[in-house]
């Protein structure tokens, strides 16, 4: 590719777990988006599991489909369509998904009690080789309501600012995305989201022991467990256990869901669909049990091209993808041209503890030219093999964060 041009847009986010109010239903379209980011979420997750048998996948739905829901409005012909589709998306107007963004995004700003919850995204442009198209500005202004600086690439102090922003945005929890700026690069992209707090009811930080978790391999190690008995949102089926814990006052939840001891992580994650989610919600039901739940922190890195190809986004990264849509040509500075997405990268950081969670991840994209029943009897649910958790809004629906643990310790 040498002598052509490289487009770099990075897409950031942090998010920390936190309680939320009571607050009204989200509007219509930004139930179906977030329906549609779960189901993006749900295969993208299968996807990249393909590449890590056994391993701990932690994955933030909402934050990469607004990431590529903005690149997606600099895209045209086949590779929209492709994005539109990966995004589970197809068949809506470039308006409609914008608008229901946007709804989305003002669900996650509204103040809640006792919670820290925010989205922002910026644009960071080379002024010394590109422009963005003014309609491309004008969408990702109203819609994602993006921030645009103008900056010298090459400028050593241009790395600063960027991972500055990115700081400020995620309370110092990503603290650097980049190390360096290629002389190719010419825009930056970058979505952060924040989200603090505390469980609604903390557990007992005397109760926390080590105790055994069985890894899927057959082997055990030793894991602190926290423990907490009460009255949980909890069902249970003969292939799972699944329980709803709170925060705040009950808006933000995060599910575990634990596969029989005959069944395995594997073949849940398997039945991992948007209506069978569906389904199981209907399912919780207050019931009095104990609960024992790893405490964990984990931290990864993943490379997401093939695992986006795999859930059809395959033009974009191909030197015949249509991205001319994000830029102009000005005196002195190329012309649209043509770019490909080069690399997807995304790492993540998820903490739970007896006090809540923590959580935070950073994605980088880069693009070049030519990502039941009520039993009477009480439940015990041991959280002592791999198992599945998600961070859920659920004023909107949205799945904040998704996770595979097959090792707390990992």
């Amino acid at each position: 590719m040498q002598g052509k041009r490289r487009l770099l847009v990075l897409f950031a986010w942090a998010t920390l777990c936190a309680s939320a109010a009571t607050l009204a239903a989200a509007p219509e379209p930004a139930a179906d988006v977030a329906a549609a980011d779960n189901a993006f979420g749900f295969r993208l997750l299968g996807a990249v599991q393909k590449t890590k048998q056994n391993g701990n996948v932690v994955l933030s739905p909402v934050s990469a489909a607004l990431d590529l829901a903005m690149l997606l409005a600099g895209a045209e012909g086949e590779t929209r369509q492709e994005i539109q589709s990966a995004l589970s998306l197809k068949g809506l107007t470039p308006t409609a998904i914008n608008e229901a963004n946007a709804n989305l995004i003002k669900v996650i700003r509204t103040p809640a009690q006792s919670v820290t919850l925010s989205v922002a995204d910026s644009l960071w442009v080379d002024n010394r080789h590109a422009m963005l198209a003014p309609d491309y500005i004008k969408q990702t202004k109203a819609w994602y309501d993006a921030e645009i600086t103008d900056l010298d690439f090459s400028n050593p102090s241009a790395p600063i600012q960027i991972n500055g922003w990115a700081s400020k945005q995620t309370n110092g929890r990503i603290a650097k995305i980049i190390d360096k700026l290629d002389p190719d690069d010419r825009l930056l992209l970058l979505n952060a989201m924040y989200f603090k707090g505390e469980w609604a009811h903390k557990f007992d930080k005397s109760l926390t022991q080590q105790h055994d978790f069985t890894l899927a391999g057959g082997s055990v190690k030793q894991v602190p467990r926290m423990a907490q008995s009460g009255r949980f949102d909890y069902f249970e089926t003969p292939q799972l256990q699944a329980v709803r814990l709170p925060f705040g006052s009950g808006d933000l939840v995060m599910q575990i869901l634990l596969p029989a001891a005959s069944s395995s992580l594997g073949a849940l994650q398997a039945q991992l669909t948007t209506e069978q989610w569906k389904s199981w919600q209907a399912r919780y039901a207050p019931r009095a049990g104990n609960l024992e739940l790893p405490r964990f922190e984990l931290k990864s890195n993943y490379r997401l091209n093939e695992a986006l190809q795999a859930v059809g986004m395959r033009r974009a990264f191909g030197p015949d993808a249509q991205l001319a849509a994000m830029f102009s040509a000005a005196p002195g500075r190329p012309g649209a041209g043509a770019f490909f997405v080069s690399s997807v990268l995304q790492s993540t950081y998820w903490k739970v503890d007896e006090e809540g969670s923590e959580a935070a991840a950073v994605t980088s994209i880069g693009v070049r030219a030519t990502a039941i029943a009520r039993p009477v009897e009480p439940f015990s649910m041991i959280v002592d093999r791999p198992f599945f958790c998600a961070i859920e809004d659920r004023r909107s629906g949205a799945l904040l964060f998704i996770g595979a643990i097959y090792d707390p310790t990992a």
